[in-house]
């Protein structure tokens, strides 16, 4: 079925969001506002992430925290505030928790 969407109206543009699985010792952290900084290795899995395929930084709202691989895992979920990239390390800074 297709949606007809009212020309008139402004669409609002939703920002993704980053997921990112960790453990959780640094879950923990994370949750007690002791870790502001979440570090990822340069590999081309996270160039992906953070990275469009013109090299441009992507655009995210918020970043999605997921203690392991379960279905029923513990999630967090924080604003995000950027990255900074550093010899072989991406500087993933964590916002304010929302949830």
């Amino acid at each position: 079925m297709t949606k007809l969407i009212n020309p008139t109206k402004a669409v609002k543009t939703v920002k993704p969001t980053l997921k990112i699985v960790i453990k959780g010792e640094p879950f923990d952290m994370i949750k007690a506002k002791t870790k502001i900084i979440e570090y990822r290795e340069v590999t081309q899995f996270w160039i992906s992430r953070l990275y469009d395929k013109n090299g441009k930084k992507r655009e995210y709202e918020f970043i999605e925290f997921i203690n392991g691989y379960n279905k029923d895992a513990r999630r967090m979920i924080t604003k995000y505030e950027g990255f900074t990239k550093k010899r072989d390390l991406f500087l993933i800074n964590v916002g304010k928790i929302i949830k």
